[in-house]
């Protein structure tokens, strides 16, 4: 085994998938960092229970309806905010999965070193893996569909390479 050119594959994999979800992050920023998960109103603190010795019985219900109403809005509110996201972030794996399939291809058409090849592979591979796992719940239909085309591309390309696909010894 030529150590060498598997140094080669490891470097080149390393960049490459956080290249594409930094990029993927760069072209479709909403929804990433701190705006990642749903930050509506606290209805406790919005609401609180005045600092008094006895609440009247009218006095706690009419403060526990306005915190349930509250509550009631913030879930809705993050229903519809959590169905925004996932559209969004089924773009965002759209946009991963299809520049990931146009590597593969430039990876199966166009010559380069074996280990370029095996990297740009690998890299894509592992992307699209990770990328299927993190955007699981955005149950994207075309990125199902262009997933599938990858697998049968994957499969195209081990095929074709078969020869060369780990035969690095020296030569």
């Amino acid at each position: 085994m030529n150590w060498t050119k598997l140094l080669y594959v490891l470097i080149i994999v390393l960049l490459y998938v956080p290249m594409v979800f930094l990029g993927a992050n760069v072209f479709f920023p909403k929804y990433t960092g701190t705006d990642s998960f749903y930050q509506g109103p606290d209805c406790y603190s919005k609401y609180p229970y005045p600092v008094v010795e006895k609440l009247t019985e009218a006095q706690s219900a009419a403060i526990g309806d306005k915190q349930d109403e509250c509550q009631k809005q913030y879930f809705a509110e993050q229903k519809t905010w959590e169905q925004d996201k996932n559209a969004y972030e089924g773009q965002k794996y759209m946009f991963i999965i299809i520049f990931n399939l146009i590597i593969l291809l430039i990876a199966l058409f166009i010559t380069f070193q074996d280990s370029i090849v095996m990297g740009l592979f690998m890299g894509s591979i592992v992307t699209t893996f990770v990328a299927t796992l993190m955007y699981f719940e955005s149950k994207s239909k075309i990125g199902f569909v262009i997933l599938v085309i990858t697998f049968f591309v994957t499969l195209f390309f081990i095929n074709r390479k078969k020869d060369t696909f780990v035969d690095w010894k020296d030569r």
